[in-house]
């Protein structure tokens, strides 16, 4: 999980850079490690939480895919718009995502680090186990 945040986190800073070249490989990057996110998701709950209410468990951990989603794109519209300092309200260029790839990044970096947080955690336990 971390060896996935970790790039998604860079291609978000990656993005500030205003070139088309930034723009193609960063999107690549956070679509290749979302899907990947994505798919490994199953093995993931059942690693942390076991079979037991596996079910339930999966659900629960899916459903940031669309709540997330709702959430970040509301407050890259929400920082959108309070950068609309051009006429009508309306922001042209890079200028206008600058501050949401800044959060995203961060957000993502947070990310990285409280999974690497919890690699650290279950690799203790699993060396106990054994």
């Amino acid at each position: 999980m971390v060896a996935l945040m970790a790039p998604t986190a860079g291609s978000f800073f990656l993005l500030l850079h205003n070139t088309n070249l930034a723009l193609y490989v960063g999107t690549a990057i956070i679509g290749v490690c979302t899907g990947a996110i994505t798919s490994i998701s199953v093995s993931t709950t059942t690693e942390l939480f076991g079979t037991k209410n596996f079910s339930v468990n999966h659900n629960v951990v899916v459903a940031n895919i669309p709540v997330g989603s709702f959430l970040f794109g509301y407050l890259a519209a929400f920082v959108y718009h309070k950068g609309g300092h051009h006429e009508h309200g309306k922001c042209m260029g890079m200028e206008c995502y600058r501050n949401t790839f800044i959060m995203w990044g961060f957000f993502c970096f947070l990310g990285t680090l409280l999974a690497l947080i919890l690699h650290a955690r279950t690799r203790k336990f699993f060396s106990l186990k054994q």
